[in-house]
């Protein structure tokens, strides 16, 4: 029986692919025992998926999950905002001024830990691995002590991440096309980087390279790791700029939904990596009714996007002239009979700190949108019970409203819906570009970003919904979900897994 470790930060947008691929690896091969490794924020998902994957595969043995020492990926990034001030810079709105800032801080985003911290988590790792003796070991980019234990004790392991093909590759593409062409993350810029952008694209660049090789704090986390392990340090830097010789990189992404470019031989492009989960009916039956009834928009800006009072009473003006645009529209929306209606939820707090305003009778949002959620054509929730994922699958449903983070988008984009992509920080920007640069999107706060205003956003969803952009998006966007249908990413990534455990070549 073959074991294959799985070693994920426990942030949802890193972990869910790692979640999606366990089921997969179950499926095709019911024998491969499972180990999860993480740290405890994520332990109930992989619980629940572990159930679901031996309910799939009912001759599969359950997970073990196997719990991480030290500080997660974002407590650590929460415990040292005081003196980095990353999440203060990555919410200012984009321009000149401030995506150098974020540049100058970005390093300590890819690799968070101080040096105590590294340590803590590589040794934790190194027991763990030292007590399952994996055959082989699948870690995300972004969880540094285990890519760098993996390297330095010459471990059988490979990468596997939900990013995207351009940031692995975008420092190998012909011409220094990353200078010219390729927006730098946190930028902005749409692609092809416009004309009138290219100074500042270029800039940039080099204050990238420049942060990456001067970053006070990665060196001295570099020389802790040295002196107390005796190891060099990988990051999602040196992955993305460097990578180990003869290290394999599987990618959530495909050639179809990504920006042109040359694809290095050591990234394999999977295609969007989806979580297999329960169907809404089957986890929530009267949700499931309530979708059923008409066309439906979605609205879930992920779990790190929080939103304050004024700009949900922003989202609530939006939804008023949507549903009030609606009532005007003549015939089905989308194919799909009934009156449009508005599912919502509504993320109102930061980390783990208390709401500061309600959504409940006798509130500014509600009374902003009283009579629409007393009919029950709108729906504010602070969680739904189904994965995100399965309520796009449900058919009435004709449009995302995410935030850009590249588990909502690819979700939409291979349920076949059409999105607007409200972006705030990083990568989430250039999802937004990408799903108009593919035509499967619009992008809904250019001018507000990072933030979201009624007068510009509501017009864009009309459009999305109702508009003369609407049909054409929900082609394209059926289009290349059964192209992606056709060998999903999941698939693709439990494959290759399983061939590099077996000592295949794919």
């Amino acid at each position: 029986m073959k074991k294959v470790l799985l070693a994920v930060n426990s942030e949802y947008g890193q972990a869910n692919v790692f979640l999606a691929v366990g089921h997969a690896l179950q499926a095709l091969d019911p024998e491969t025992q499972i180990h999860f490794v993480s740290f405890g924020e994520i332990s109930k998902d992989v619980s629940s998926a572990s159930e679901y994957s031996v309910q799939s595969t009912p001759s599969a043995q359950p997970w073990d999950f196997h719990l991480l020492d030290g500080p997660s990926f974002m407590k650590s990034v929460d415990a040292h905002e005081a003196t980095n001030r990353l999440i203060e810079a990555l919410e200012k709105r984009p321009n000149f001024s401030s995506s150098l800032e974020v540049i100058s801080k970005v390093m300590s985003l890819m690799s968070p830990w101080d040096g105590p911290e590294f340590v803590q988590v590589y040794k934790s790792f190194v027991r763990i691995v030292d007590e399952i003796q994996p055959d082989l070991v699948v870690v995300d980019s972004l969880l540094g002590p285990a890519t760098t234990a993996c390297k330095h004790l010459g471990l059988k392991y490979i990468i596997f991440s939900p990013n995207t093909l351009k940031d692995f590759s975008a420092a190998v593409q012909p011409r220094g096309a990353m200078f010219w062409k390729f927006p730098v993350m946190g930028s902005a810029f749409s692609f092809p980087v416009p004309w009138k952008s290219i100074p500042a694209n270029v800039f940039y660049c080099f204050a990238l390279i420049y942060y990456s090789l001067r970053d006070n704090k990665s060196g001295a986390v570099a020389a802790h790791v040295k002196q107390e392990l005796g190891a060099e340090l990988v990051t999602f830097q040196t992955l993305m700029a460097s990578p180990p010789p003869g290290l394999k990189i599987l990618v959530s992404n495909r050639a179809e939904v990504e920006y042109p470019l040359k694809v290095p031989k050591h990234l394999t492009p999977c295609g969007p990596v989806i979580r297999p989960v329960p169907a809404v009916a089957d986890v929530d039956a009267e949700l499931d009714a309530w979708l059923q009834r008409g066309p439906t928009v979605f609205i879930s800006l992920g779990t790190h996007r929080n939103m304050e009072e004024d700009e949900a009473l922003g989202m609530a003006a939006v939804i008023t002239d949507l549903l009030e645009a609606a009532e005007e529209h003549k015939g089905d929306v989308a194919g799909v009979p009934g009156k449009v209606q508005v599912l919502w939820k509504l993320k109102r707090t930061r980390l783990d700190a208390a709401a500061t305003y309600g959504t409940g009778p006798g509130t500014k949002v509600y009374a902003a949108l009283q009579a629409e959620i007393e009919s029950d054509r709108v729906r504010i929730v602070d969680w739904v019970k189904p994965q995100p994922s399965a309520v796009l699958q449900v058919k009435t449903v004709i449009c995302s409203i995410n935030h850009g983070g590249a588990n909502s988008f690819h979700d939409a984009l291979t349920s076949g819906v059409p999105q607007v992509v409200l972006p705030g920080w990083l990568d989430c920007y250039d999802f937004a570009s990408r799903a108009e640069f593919l035509g499967v999107g619009l992008w809904g706060n250019k001018k507000a970003m990072p933030l979201t205003s009624p007068r510009e956003l509501a017009p864009i969803v009309i459009n999305a919904v109702l508009g003369p952009k609407a049909a054409p998006m929900r082609t394209k966007v059926q289009e290349l979900a059964a192209l992606c249908g056709e060998t999903p990413g999941v698939e693709v990534a439990a494959s290759a897994i399983l061939a590099e455990m077996n000592g295949k070549k794919e």
